[in-house]
């Protein structure tokens, strides 16, 4: 195996890696969506009030910023179908980029066409199963919740990272694939 095959394998499954700690820090983050303030004022126009709106898989939260404090309220997110459906899907997606990782590290290691094709299949898979959550969580989510796309935060940004990452290690893998295919074919002709 040359060294930039060599190196590319290496990127292949750094790029899966980030894929994966994405992919988890994404499932884990409380904040897929964040509201636009709303600013209110008591009767007598003294008591500034804004309140902003935090949701995600697992909880929701509501910030109330005062002229001299701030506070914030969370609790317990409704495990609405769809809810539950985006955190299974990112957890299977998770393991299966897992595979992913040691398909790949073992084609670097032993320099394995299969191996590659594997890995690539399964960050494919993975790549799909988030493209899923995502357009889950931005479209049936958003109209339950009533707000714009706009309003979609970090863990929702951190799972379409985890899925480009995913689609260029994927992308990486097979391109691994045919050198690694045309490298055996040169060395069995000597």
């Amino acid at each position: 195996m040359s060294c930039v095959s060599h190196c590319l394998g290496r990127l292949c499954v750094a790029l899966k890696i980030i894929a994966l700690i994405t992919n988890i820090t994404a499932l884990g983050l409380p904040y897929w969506y964040k509201g636009s303030p709303t600013t209110s004022s008591g009767v007598d126009g003294s008591n500034t009030v804004e309140t902003t709106i935090r949701e995600g898989l697992w909880k929701k939260c509501t910030d109330l910023e005062y002229v001299s404090s701030s506070n914030s309220f969370c609790e317990d997110n409704e495990a609405t179908t769809v809810i539950l459906a985006i955190r299974w899907i990112l957890i299977v997606a998770c393991g299966i980029i897992g595979i992913a990782i040691l398909a790949s590290g073992a084609a670097v290691l032993e320099s394995n066409k299969t191996a590659y094709i594997v890995g690539a299949v399964h960050s494919f898979i993975s790549v799909a199963l988030n493209a899923t959550s995502a357009a889950l969580y931005a479209t049936k989510v958003k109209d339950d919740l009533g707000f714009e796309l706009k309003h979609l935060y970090i863990g929702w940004g951190l799972n379409f990272l985890s899925l480009f990452t995913g689609l260029l290690g994927a992308l990486l893998a097979l391109c691994l694939t045919r050198m690694v295919g045309n490298k055996k074919v040169e060395d069995e002709e000597k």
